[in-house]
């Protein structure tokens, strides 16, 4: 096993794919948010790669069964013991699934044969998207020396990681102030 290390890069070219990838994920957010508002939900807890895995509510509607709490929120999944948490179960299940990290990553031509593993540790391509100050896309790729991965330079640039967290605390820092509603 060779030695595993991350390394991030920022996509600069070829946006069209990351913009795909984004717009699909937030196509099936909205999805999401019409089942949860059909069943009476006000919120729901997203799963990687699952779509959705529990709605929030706040009083436990019938057909459901309480799997824990989310601050004054009742988190519950079908029961499906009954009629109605089967038919529930279904319309989850049916739900699409958004695209992972893995697939973006591979868009950009990162497709491993094997998932490099360290140890007991299995590594997996993560993606981010900021959009304050400006609309910028990582990309955290797991490398080893023979994982044969030459990235296009004209598509993505590798990153410094003190590069990476200012663009994070940027992103933080407008995204508060905007929520707090402080002028530019």
């Amino acid at each position: 096993m060779s030695k595993v290390f991350i390394t991030t890069y920022e996509v600069i070219g070829a946006h069209e794919i990351a913009d795909a990838h984004y717009s699909t994920i937030d196509a099936i957010r909205k999805t999401h948010w019409r089942f949860v508002e059909e069943v009476g939900g006000t919120g729901y807890q997203p799963g990687r790669g699952q779509g959705v895995i529990g709605v929030l509510f706040d009083q436990l509607p019938a057909g459901w069964r309480q799997i824990g709490s989310d601050k004054s929120k009742v988190k519950a999944v079908p029961h499906k013991g009954s009629k109605a948490g089967r038919t529930l179960s279904e319309m989850m299940q049916a739900l699409p699934l958004p695209p992972s990290p893995e697939s973006l990553a591979a868009s950009y031509g990162y497709n491993p044969s094997e998932f490099p593993i360290e140890g007991t540790s299995i590594y997996f391509a993560t993606a981010l998207r900021l959009t304050f100050p400006t609309k910028r896309t990582f990309l955290r790729i797991p490398r080893t020396a023979s994982d044969g991965f030459e990235p296009n330079e004209a598509h993505l640039r590798a990153l410094p990681e003190n590069e990476f967290m200012a663009a994070i605390e940027a992103h933080n820092a407008e995204a508060k102030r905007q929520r707090e509603g402080g002028a530019a």
